[in-house]
């Protein structure tokens, strides 16, 4: 049902469409400008942690205060707009819809005006505050929900009006797994992204509920043997992620350092080419996480409380894990404060091929908590703040046929991050955002006792040879403004800021021998370390940036800016313009065009810049008896540039995409996409020394074809094919000066990267059968994994990760298999006879490599051994059942 707009009966404030009633949980202000993004990240007006932060950020912020106001103040009088407050609620039982998504896209003949999108709040609620007066087509869709269109909709120009709007459910429960497809080309800008909610995760098989780690396929990401998520064939330390505006990763080692329960995020998203200028310390892509907030009712939510079991032979022996979640929502002071709690407990026992239970289990202990307070301190102000700890012990680190449990690290880590964000509207429809965010991580990696460590033809024997205890904190402070959207020459979205942090490190590295052994086991070389290792090093960086979303005409965007860094590691002022086109020819806007092109700035690992102060080798080679020694190396460890300085690595990006609407249902996308990075660290030996060189280069380039199709609502898939090709540098300094370092450094080379894969197919999809079933596939074909082919004393033969080495061509069928089962009313009663919200149980079957299809983990790559060239650890079918409440 819907229902025609009516205006309220008094005058009411701009800023306010009711007093009365209006309220904005999870921080949303009334006032905020129609054009700008949610999760965009912000600076500070104060850097008080360092003395050189400090200054720069004074001055950047008297620069962007004096541009802030006045141009609000030019730009308030410009245009004469409205005020638009939608109420979305369920048709049935009158209860309020968040997530719901409304778009106003403007009809031809009416001033040109950008295309206007909302989301609705846990109220139901969306507050359009820049509506130009006008003849709008209204789209309002939410899942689960029969779509809503209205082809003549109209804004009075300078009214204040409340839209009530009615959706019916769509006959059965359904999640797309897409992005935002029911919007205008146009209006998804010229940024590659692939968007996800926890729902849409939830319904996805996955072999565990961790953001990191519940991806689907998705076109220039790729998953690791390890796990770790590569973007356009990078390492993880070489992207960015982001916790609600905040950098997250490990300062030290740049890995992914995110420790939230699934069910905090309300959505999380991966830019493969962020070509904003507000985005900045990556080289390859960025992975951003926004958390919801709490509403106005108390909420109460139980995820995977159903413990995983382990088969074999169709029999049941054990429980694999158990990840049960719990959140918590709700008004700690009704239309003021509000709280968002999620708890997280996860016993995890993943199994390793090739190696015989019950030595062949990566053994995961952790808990979560993650609290975040929204307080609504005026109709023009808010304040979010976040608590996030963390504790984990991982047992068996990297555990394979090559690496058994005696040789494994084992790991621990906690994670304390703290977090604030204030957003502030002004009158002229400007918003600023102040953001503040401590981050520390204690860390400590260790093996299992002093047994001599050895690397032999057949893996590896003794202890792990490595401790390392650190503890790693950043500090960072953000300001962003975004002004009040304004015509000249078309619509103009103007954004700048400034961002600063802080990071440190300390703690301590100690190295016992290692001992190279031949297939007959006489000894070929030991390694000892003449010293222990200071990781003590600290970085201030400071970045400045601006932007302008030009919308040219209907049919043209124009994205451009620039962004300034500065290194204290470094010493040097980088600039990284970029730009980005999108172009859609034509009335009906069915065909668009996007091209953008970009430098991007990458993060110096404080890793690094500890380089000169890690255990320093000394290797002694062994005549073929195993016992003659030959005269000791003792290896400096050295910059190669001869004034010790540092370059910051940097990337350079250009996108082309072509994208068809060949029907309302279907999409049709082509995109080339060429990335090369230069700069990048990685380390050489010599005949005296290890030198850490930072002039390594990395290139991808890839071609894509993806077709997406909803043949109904309850009825999704999505296919795509990549051509691509990865190169980079072989002896990437993390590898061998992580936590988890490779002893066994040999001369580098320059080829295929570890997870290069050339050809790469999947299709995934989301379909609803009767009876409240769901099934959810994911297939994926690509070519394999390069590797490199060693001798007995572990010095490469011929080129490294050829194209002639490679696994076996992987393919999987995965399924997630998902039944609603309904509650009687004597269930729903609940405890003293109240009756509870909850009408369902959800139990969700997955199961992996449907097909069995032969797909090896390992292969003996030494020539020494007598299984020279077999693959093996092969992961036949599996499955694990999960239930949600």
């Amino acid at each position: 049902m819907f229902v025609r707009k009516k205006a309220l009966t008094r005058h009411l404030p701009a800023q306010c469409v009711s007093e009365q009633s209006q309220t904005y949980p999870a921080g949303q202000s009334c006032t905020r400008p129609v054009a700008r993004k949610e999760g965009d990240a912000g600076v500070a007006n104060k850097l008080w942690f360092a003395n050189k932060l400090w200054f720069v950020g004074v001055l950047l912020w008297t620069i962007s205060a004096t541009l802030f106001f006045g141009t609000a103040t030019g730009t308030a009088a410009q245009q004469q707009t409205s005020v638009v407050a939608f109420v979305i609620t369920d048709s049935t039982t009158r209860k309020p819809l968040a997530g719901a998504t409304i778009t106003l896209t403007p009809k031809s003949g009416s001033p040109t005006a950008p295309v206007l999108t909302k989301v609705t709040d846990a109220n139901g609620k969306a507050v359009f505050t820049e509506a130009p007066g006008g003849d709008y087509r209204l789209t309002v869709t939410a899942t689960g929900y029969t779509l809503l269109t209205d082809e003549n909709y109209t804004v009075a120009p300078g009214a204040f009006l409340e839209q009530p709007i009615e959706l019916s459910p769509a006959t059965g429960d359904i999640v797309e797994v897409r992005g935002d497809e029911e919007a205008p080309l146009i209006a998804r800008g010229a940024t590659a992204t692939t968007s996800l909610t926890p729902a849409e995760i939830r319904i996805l098989p996955a072999r565990g509920r961790d953001i990191l780690t519940a991806f689907p396929p998705v076109p220039n990401v790729i998953r690791s043997n390890d796990g770790r998520t590569s973007i356009k064939g990078a390492r993880e330390d070489q992207a960015a992620i982001l916790v609600n505006g905040s950098l997250s990763n490990d300062p030290a080692t740049g890995r992914f350092q995110v420790e939230i329960p699934l069910e905090a995020l309300q959505r999380a998203e991966i830019f493969t080419n962020p070509y904003l200028p507000e985005y900045g310390k990556f080289t390859s892509g960025v992975k951003r996480l926004e958390t919801k907030p709490g509403g106005q009712q108390w909420k109460y939510s139980l995820y995977d409380f159903f413990p995983s079991v382990r088969a074999r032979y169709g029999k049941i022996f054990g429980l694999a894990n158990v990840s049960p979640r719990a959140t918590i929502t709700g008004p700690l002071i009704r239309d003021r404060v509000f709280l968002a709690q999620a708890l997280e407990g996860i016993v995890d026992k993943a199994i390793v091929r090739g190696l015989a239970s019950p030595d062949n289990e990566i053994r995961k202990y952790a808990a979560r908590s993650f609290s975040q307070f929204d307080v609504i301190l005026s109709p023009r102000q808010s304040l979010t703040a976040t608590v996030n700890l963390a504790w984990q012990r991982l047992r068996n680190v990297d555990l394979d046929f090559f690496n058994p449990v005696p040789a494994s690290a084992n790991r621990r880590t906690r994670d304390v991050t703290l977090a604030g964000i204030h957003r502030f509207a002004t009158a002229a429809g400007s918003f600023s955002e102040t953001r503040f965010s401590y981050k520390r991580i204690g860390a400590g990696v260790f093996g299992k006792g002093d047994a001599p460590f050895a690397i032999t033809p057949f893996g590896r024997t003794g202890n792990f040879f490595s401790q390392t205890e650190r503890t790693t904190e950043r500090y960072q402070l953000q300001f962003s403004t975004a002004l009040a959207s304004f015509e000249a020459g078309g619509w103009h979205q103007i954004k700048f800021g400034v961002d600063g942090s802080a990071a440190r490190n300390r703690g301590w590295v100690l190295n016992r021998p290692v001992e190279i052994r031949r297939a007959d086991g006489t000894l070929a070389e030991r390694i000892v370390y003449a010293n222990p290792g200071n990781l003590a090093a600290s970085n201030v960086e400071v970045a400045g940036y601006a932007q302008d979303q030009w919308l040219i005409r209907p049919n043209l965007q124009l994205d451009y800016g620039l962004r300034l860094e500065w290194q204290q590691a470094a010493a040097q002022l980088n600039v990284a313009p970029r730009i980005a086109l999108s172009y859609a020819p034509g009335k009906e806007q069915n065909t668009i065009l996007r091209a953008g092109f970009g430098l991007f700035y990458d993060k110096i690992l404080l890793n690094a810049l500890a380089f000169r102060q890690m255990p320093r080798p000394v290797s002694t080679g062994f005549a073929p008896d195993g016992t003659t020694p030959g005269p000791a190396r003792p290896l400096t460890l050295a910059l190669a540039r001869p004034d010790g300085r540092y370059d910051v690595p940097y990337n350079r990006s250009f996108r082309f995409e072509l994208a068809r609407k060949l029907h309302p249902r279907a999409l049709l996308k082509l995109a080339y996409l060429d990335s090369r990075t230069f700069r990048d660290f990685y380390v050489e030996p010599s005949a005296d020394a290890i030198q850490m060189f930072n002039t390594g280069r990395a290139s991808y380039r890839a071609f894509e074809v993806t077709a997406d199709v909803k043949l109904t609502p309850r009825h999704t898939f999505v296919v795509s094919y990549v051509r691509s090709r990865a190169r980079a540098e072989l002896n990437d300094f993390i590898s061998y000066f992580g936590d988890t370092p490779n002893p066994v450094l040999r001369p580098n080379q320059f080829g295929n990267a570890p997870i290069d894969a050339p050809n790469r197919f999947f299709a995934r999809g989301v379909f609803a059968l009767p009876g409240d079933l769901t099934l959810a596939p994911i297939f994926e074909w690509r070519d394999g994994f390069p590797y490199s082919v060693v001798d007995e004393a572990q010095n490469f033969i011929g080129r490294r990760n050829a194209d002639t080495t490679r696994y076996p061509r992987f393919m999987a069928v995965d399924l997630a298999v998902t039944k609603k089962i309904r509650l009687p009313q004597w269930v729903r009663r609940g405890a003293f006879g109240r009756k509870i919200d909850t009408e369902a149980v959800n139990v969700t079957v997955n199961i992996f490599n449907l097909t069995n299809h032969f797909n090896p983990r390992n292969v003996f790559a030494n020539t020494g051994a007598p299984q020279f060239g077999t693959f093996f650890g092969v992961y036949r079918r599996f499955f694990n059942i999960e239930m949600n409440l």
